[in-house]
């Protein structure tokens, strides 16, 4: 049976997902709020904004304005986290939802996870998040990809509608550490291009991310979260990935900042998870930030705290066991 899909979001990531599930015999449609994107993609397979030398599955249709929930099996949300909650009230308000996957590694403008705000707002059958090391223009391109998918209810239905793609899933317990995994390491990748924009080397480079590893886990037992998903895709995994690659948006805004001031930085970047969530997560009253001192480091540098001062800070502290 053909799978009736809907990509909220024709950035980066949602057209990349779109075009993939489009080639799997699902009927795909991608949602953009500008409706003389959603045009151009139906009449020409472009999307220019962000692929303009792509061209994109003959059978991926574009759709703009609202729409009807239940008629789809499966909606994938691909738009940032801060703009869930806004979202919700203009399109899911008052629908039956099916299956809503969430793609998006944030929190909301008021720092609260999006599972918090579906259980609150949404009429929905069941919810997922997808996660793990993945750089858009490489699923785009057909090269392999592994990610993490964890469900409210088990549901290893949705993983079929990527077989034969270059996407292989994976099954992981634990929807709310998947997506404590998503938020965190977008702020850490901000970290890590901090730290290479000081050219500590490679040697603070491996220490950093062990270290982040490290924090993370106190956090994920802290609020009782499934430890054993720190080794999985969506969690070392997508950890490294981020804080070792330029093509990470956040790790590439941290080190741009390191070099630069904050205002002439941020206009550069469309969407920067990791730098909403520095903003906002505070405001989370889970997240104990005190027990986050590389975390909390970072926020004090988006806030104007000069870098080597921060990182003289972190290695200063006394010495202890791992």
């Amino acid at each position: 049976m053909l799978k009736k899909i809907l990509v909220v979001g024709a950035g980066a990531w949602g057209t990349a997902i779109a075009n993939v599930l489009s080639k799997n015999n699902n009927k795909v449609y991608l949602w953009t709020r500008d409706k003389s994107l959603s045009i151009k993609i139906n009449s020409n397979k472009i999307n220019h904004k962000y692929y303009k030398n792509f061209k994109l599955s003959s059978k991926l249709k574009s759709i703009s304005g609202s729409f009807i929930t239940k008629d789809y099996h499966y909606i994938f949300y691909i738009l940032p986290a801060s703009a869930f909650d806004k979202f919700c009230e203009d399109y899911f308000k008052n629908q039956k939802i099916n299956n809503l996957v969430i793609c998006s590694k944030g929190v909301s403008k008021n720092g609260e996870f999006i599972s918090n705000l579906i259980t609150k707002k949404l009429n929905i059958n069941n919810y997922h998040f997808l996660s793990g090391p993945s750089f858009a223009d490489e699923v785009l391109h057909g090269k392999p990809t592994a990610l993490s998918l964890s469900s409210q209810k088990v549901n290893k239905n949705i993983g079929k509608i990527f077989k034969d793609t270059n996407i292989r899933i994976y099954y992981s317990e634990g929807l709310k550490t998947l997506e404590f995994l998503g938020i965190i390491k977008n702020i850490y990748a901000i970290g890590a291009g901090i730290l290479d924009a000081e050219s500590l080397g490679q040697n603070a480079r491996s220490a950093y991310i062990t270290r982040c590893l490290a924090e993370i886990k106190s956090m994920i037992i802290y609020l009782n979260l499934n430890e054993n998903m720190i080794y999985s895709l969506g969690g070392i995994g997508d950890l490294i990935l981020t804080c070792s690659s330029n093509k990470s948006r956040n790790y590439n805004f941290g080190f741009s900042f390191a070099k630069k001031s904050k205002n002439k930085i941020i206009p550069r970047f469309k969407t920067i998870e990791g730098l909403n969530s520095c903003l906002t997560i505070k405001k989370n009253k889970k997240i104990i930030i005190g027990k986050l001192p590389i975390i909390n480091s970072i926020i004090k540098i988006i806030n104007g705290s000069p870098p080597k001062k921060e990182i003289k800070i972190l290695l200063s502290r006394s010495f202890k066991n791992e």
